[in-house]
C-alpha cells in the first residue's frame, strides 16, 4: 500500500496522524473511495465534487482545494504498479491523506450466482456527507458479516422504509421496471452510472419501497463503488425472484461492464 499525508508518501506503518486533531477525536472528516480499471480512474471528477460536497455539508474548510487534491492522487497513483487499484482519500481541517492499495476482484461466483443481504435498522447520521465517524455503518456491515451475508440493507426504523446499503446503493426490478429510493441517501457515483445507462432503454422510476414490498420484488442488485453491480437473490433468508441473477440485472451488468472494461 502507498500512503501520503500532505503530499509526503511514507510507509504504512510509519504514516503519521495528530492524535489531537479533530479528524481523529471526532471523526471530524470526508471521504472518497475510489477506484480505477485498467488503469484509469472512474469518475474521477464525480468523487472528488462529492468529496467537497460533503466537506460543505459538514461545514468543513480545508486549505487542501479540488486541484490540489487532484493533483496528489494522480501522483501517488503514478508510483503505484498495479492497474486495477482502490484510492482512498481523506481529507481535514488540515490535512489530506490518500491511499493506494492493489484491489483484489470480488469472486466471480458473486456476478453469476449473486450474494445475500439482511436488514439492519437504521440510517446514515449525515446521508449526504460522506464522513469518517460512521461506527453505526461499520456496525451494520458486521452484523451482515455476522449473519452470512454480504452486505447490510439499512432500513427506517419507524416506517420500515429502505434506504441503502451499508457501503453500497440499492435498486429493485418489478414488472421489468426498474426502481430507485432517493430520499435519506449517500448518492454513489456507480448508482448513478447505472442511472444513466438505464436511460438507454428505460428511465430509472424513484419512489420508496419498505421491505416487506422489497422482498416481493422480482428482482434485487447493489452498486458499489469497488464492485460495480452485484444481484441480490436473497434477503434475509428470502428469495428475491426465482433466486438468482435476472435479466435486467444481467443487461444492465453487461453495459456497465463494457463500460468501464471497455469489452
Amino acid at each position: 500500500m502507498l500512503v501520503s499525508v500532505d503530499g509526503k508518501i511514507t510507509d504504512e506503518k510509519k504514516a503519521c496522524f495528530p492524535v489531537v486533531s479533530e479528524a481523529f477525536l471526532y471523526g471530524v472528516a470526508v471521504f472518497e473511495t475510489i477506484r480505477t480499471y485498467k488503469g484509469k480512474i472512474f469518475r474521477f471528477d464525480d468523487h472528488l465534487a462529492r468529496l467537497f460536497v460533503s466537506a460543505d455539508v459538514i461545514n468543513l474548510k480545508s486549505p487542501w482545494t479540488f486541484k490540489k487534491v487532484y493533483k496528489e492522487v494522480v501522483d501517488v497513483l503514478s508510483k503505484n504498479k498495479h492497474k486495477n487499484v482502490k484510492i482512498r482519500v481523506i481529507l481535514t481541517k488540515k490535512h489530506l491523506v490518500v491511499t493506494v492499495e492493489r484491489l483484489k476482484e470480488k469472486p466471480e461466483s458473486f456476478y453469476k450466482k449473486g450474494v445475500k443481504m439482511v436488514s439492519f435498522l437504521g440510517k446514515r447520521n449525515i446521508p449526504r456527507a460522506k464522513i469518517l465517524a460512521d461506527c453505526f455503518l461499520h456496525l451494520a456491515k458486521k452484523h451482515a458479516e455476522a449473519c452470512g451475508a454480504y452486505e447490510a440493507l439499512l432500513v427506517d426504523p419507524k416506517k420500515f422504509y429502505v434506504r441503502e446499503g451499508s457501503y453500497s446503493n440499492i435498486f429493485w426490478v418489478d414488472n421489468e421496471e426498474l426502481y430507485a429510493t432517493n430520499k435519506n441517501i449517500l448518492f454513489g457515483i456507480t448508482r448513478d452510472t447505472v442511472v444513466e445507462l438505464a436511460k438507454m432503454d428505460k428511465p430509472c422510476n424513484f419512489e420508496g419501497i419498505k421491505l416487506k414490498s422489497l422482498l416481493n420484488a422480482d428482482e434485487v442488485f447493489m452498486t458499489q463503488t469497488t464492485s460495480g453491480i452485484l444481484p441480490v437473490v436473497e434477503i434475509d433468508g428470502h428469495k428475491i425472484g426465482i433466486g438468482r441473477p435476472g435479466p435486467v440485472t444481467k443487461k444492465l451488468m453487461k453495459a456497465f461492464d463494457k463500460l468501464v472494461w471497455e469489452k
